[in-house]
């Protein structure tokens, strides 16, 4: 049984909500607007498509990429469970900056910075 057939299809994170070229990475850096937290920053940028969009990079002094892939692996985690409640038409980049790598406080940061930003709906 697939997963939208089972109702858990809206909590995927498909190809069509990422943001996969450097163009589009680099649009949203230059015209998007910034807010930071501790251990994050958000650009976001409106887009013309009906999808919100993200993408999560960390920065280069993170460690070796056994942890840069892990703390990619957790913070998109923590976006694919929050996005159903996001609003719509926006790109966003997620920089993560070197922090304690758990869930819980990840999810902490990424919470804040969406009310911040303005993206719950």
């Amino acid at each position: 049984m697939r997963d939208d057939e089972r109702g858990a299809g809206e909590f995927r994170f498909r190809k069509a909500e990422r943001i996969r070229t450097r163009r589009e990475i680099s649009k949203v850096f230059d015209e998007g607007a910034r807010w930071s937290a501790k251990g994050m920053r958000f650009n976001v940028c409106p887009n013309s498509g009906a999808d919100t969009r993200a993408v999560f990079v960390t920065v280069r002094k993170y460690g070796n990429a056994v942890e840069r892939n892990r703390a990619r692996r957790v913070v998109s985690e923590c976006w694919r469970l929050a996005k159903s409640r996001l609003v719509q038409g926006v790109d966003v980049v997620v920089v993560i900056y070197p922090d304690e790598d758990r869930f819980d406080k990840r999810q902490a940061q990424l919470e804040s910075l969406i009310r911040r930003a303005s993206l719950a709906v």
